[in-house]
């Protein structure tokens, strides 16, 4: 008899069915989940972007110099012209706060002073100054208002001796810039103007009563170093002074001086710097071609009224030239994130003699070939 053979169970017939299934629903699971892992790492880069994106930056703000001088313009034109080199575009990665220039009258210093106060109060990154003018105004108020907003000044004079830093290799405060030794300028600006017009014996100056005065005003320590300079080269300084204050009568004051001054009296004059009188280089200019003497200026300056490059022979920094060394500063200040005490005071990198020779000839004067051939700028 032929054993009976019990039936398969259904389970054996089933296997093969459901592992098919099985390994449908395993490629289902992980088709799923390899959906949901890519689309979880592209919201999480996507949120990781949105993290790290950085916000639109505000544009750094700037106040540039509101005091009239000779250097303000090219001092100013040299800075812009420099920041846009160091890729500030205005208006998309810096404002500047421009203000017109003020002069240098005890009303005027005043209303800077005041502007200087109302630019502080607003969110400021930077604040472009001129001399030892208005550069401790600057100072005082950012202390006054617990500021410490950055401040570069581009024409200060022995700032250490007058106090406005603690040395050139750091001011000790929020301010840094570039500043003369004057009595190393006047010794190089006196030798070239007595070999441009020899046997000069007598030089006029206009002090008291025509210049900005304090411990840090320019024009006292200018004189003083011209003085130390002329004894040396065995020069007398003939000082013409007034005691009318500045205001109503000063404009007749300053004409009955220098009107007053004869023929003889004087070989030469130099123009002090930071005066009161805005137009004074101009009465300065037209005393000199009446009694045929000879203008020396520290830096080239106009006629007011006429646009006429005043006097005979300027020696000085070049404002220019010093506008792009502060922009420099600048931008280590607005991007690099320095301190302006870390950044050491510079000395200017370039001088630059100017030859007038229209004034020249008007008076009668020919300047030497080595002169001319040493002249930056020749005006003729």
């Amino acid at each position: 008899m032929v054993p009976s053979q019990e039936p398969m169970q259904s389970a054996e017939f089933e296997k093969p069915a459901q592992v098919a299934q099985t390994s449908k629903q395993k490629i289902l699971f992980f088709s799923i989940a390899g959906v949901l892992a890519s689309l979880s790492i592209f919201l999480l880069g996507g949120w990781l972007l949105l993290q790290n994106q950085e916000e639109p930056k505000e544009p750094f703000v700037v106040v540039l110099p509101i005091r009239r001088a000779p250097p303000t313009v090219p001092l100013v034109e040299g800075f812009l012209e420099k920041m846009e080199e160091l890729g500030y575009q205005e208006g998309v990665d810096v404002v500047y706060e421009r203000t017109e220039y003020i002069e240098s009258t005890p009303e005027g210093l005043a209303q800077i002073r005041e502007l200087y106060r109302s630019h502080i109060a607003q969110d400021l990154d930077l604040i472009v100054a001129v001399s030892n003018v208005d550069t401790p105004m600057v100072l005082e108020e950012t202390k006054i208002a617990g500021k410490f907003i950055p401040v570069i000044a581009g024409d200060m004079t022995d700032p250490v001796e007058v106090g406005l830093i603690e040395s050139f290799q750091s001011s000790g405060n929020n301010l840094t810039g570039v500043a003369e030794k004057r009595n190393d300028t006047l010794e190089r600006a006196l030798d070239l103007f007595t070999r441009v017009v020899p046997g000069i014996k007598r030089i006029g100056v206009a002090s008291d009563g025509f210049m900005v005065s304090g411990p840090t005003a320019p024009g006292p320590a200018y004189l003083k170093a011209l003085r130390q300079a002329a004894e040396k080269l065995d020069i007398e300084i003939v000082e013409y002074t007034t005691i009318v204050p500045p205001g109503h009568g000063y404009l007749e004051e300053v004409e009955k001086v220098f009107d007053n001054i004869q023929e003889g009296e004087i070989d030469a004059f130099v123009h002090l710097p930071a005066h009161l009188y805005g137009n004074q280089q101009a009465y300065e200019h037209e005393m000199t071609l009446r009694i045929k003497a000879v203008l020396m200026l520290p830096a080239i300056e106009y006629d007011d009224k006429t646009g006429e490059p005043m006097g005979l022979f300027v020696y000085g920094a070049d404002f220019h030239s010093k506008g792009k060394q502060l922009a420099v500063m600048a931008d280590k200040i607005l991007r690099g994130g320095v301190s302006p005490s870390e950044i050491p005071i510079e000395l200017p990198l370039k001088y630059s003699v100017a030859i007038n020779l229209k004034t020249a000839e008007a008076i009668g004067i020919t300047v030497p070939q080595e002169i001319l051939e040493l002249a930056d700028v020749i005006i003729e």
